[in-house]
């Protein structure tokens, strides 16, 4: 387990920073205000941000597990290397890396790795649209031999039909040209696609954020409005604790370096599922269906 005994810095809403009756009052005085939706697996409504309490309460390491067995590969191994990029890369059988800091530092550390994972959810959202405005329909084979650099069908010394299986209409002939032509197209759309995807080596995701203008880095996180500010908050406070708020910048800690690799990772998972949960969130209050258990991202089927 990853808990420390110090007490968060709480950011940027300062009244997030009372003491744990009080961000009940706030909760609680504040649910009028957050969207409110019964769901059909809860037997009374939920706001958002009570849903969001509920997870950050009960979330456990071991959601790590199943996070990287579900998860897009190309997040898992983005945050794994902004990790690796936050702590460095000494092997821990040889350099016995001790990180000492104030609670201060170190809540400010959480809440970024937070908002981070955050933002990896909502970048892979923007991903996947630009990819998928980009999949344009498969050229036809009549265009494609109009091309310069396209050897002409009549070079494939072939000839008759092939017989294709429509799910709807049942068998239907093509020419077998033609479907050759058909085939060479979708080689290229998936060479495309898998050159696209190595980027020699690179990861996808963390090479879109890079692309990004800092406006639009920005825009990644603007969404994060004051449940999921409260909602990380109280995950950090669960983690941390010192009574008195003045010794957050007295209280030190100290931790080994792999073990804070755990625990930002652990941060950054907390913080990309609790972006999931707001899309889950609206998508079920907007079209009145909540997904299967197996769609759902790790720990969150609270």
């Amino acid at each position: 387990m990853y808990y420390l005994t110090v007490k968060p810095f709480l950011v940027p809403q300062p009244q997030f920073a009372s003491s744990s009756s009080s961000s009940t009052s706030s909760s609680s005085s504040s649910s009028s205000s957050s969207s409110s939706y019964c769901s059909p697996r809860w037997s009374s409504p939920k706001t958002r941000r009570e849903i969001l309490l509920e997870y950050v309460k009960n979330v456990q390491p071991e959601f790590m597990e199943m996070f990287v067995k579900r998860a897009p590969q190309q997040v898992v191994d983005a945050m794994r290397q902004t990790v690796t990029n936050m702590i460095g890369t000494l092997p821990p059988q040889f350099f016995a890396v001790t990180v000492t800091t104030v609670a201060e530092n170190l809540a400010q550390l959480m809440y970024s790795v937070m908002m981070t994972g955050y933002m990896f959810k909502n970048a892979q959202y923007r991903l996947e649209l630009q990819q998928s405005l980009e999949q344009v329909a498969l050229p036809d084979a009549q265009d494609k031999k109009d091309a310069p650099d396209y050897a002409p069908g009549t070079q494939k010394n072939v000839s008759g039909d092939v017989i294709r299986w429509n799910n709807v209409s049942g068998p239907e002939k093509i020419d077998a040209k033609k479907y050759i032509e058909l085939l060479e197209a979708e080689v290229e759309e998936l060479n495309r696609q898998v050159g696209r995807k190595s980027l020699n080596g690179q990861n996808e995701l963390l090479e879109y954020l890079k692309s990004l203008e800092p406006q639009n880095l920005k825009d990644l996180t603007s969404s994060a409005g004051e449940d999921v500010v409260l909602a990380m908050n109280t995950f950090i406070k669960r983690l941390l604790a010192v009574s008195d708020p003045s010794q957050m910048k007295t209280s030190a800690t100290e931790t080994s370096a792999p073990e804070l690799a755990k625990l930002l990772y652990w941060l950054m998972v907390v913080g990309y599922s609790i972006r999931n949960i707001e899309v889950r969130f609206d998508m079920e209050r907007v079209l009145g269906t909540t997904p299967k258990l197996a769609e759902l991202p790790p720990g969150e089927n609270v």
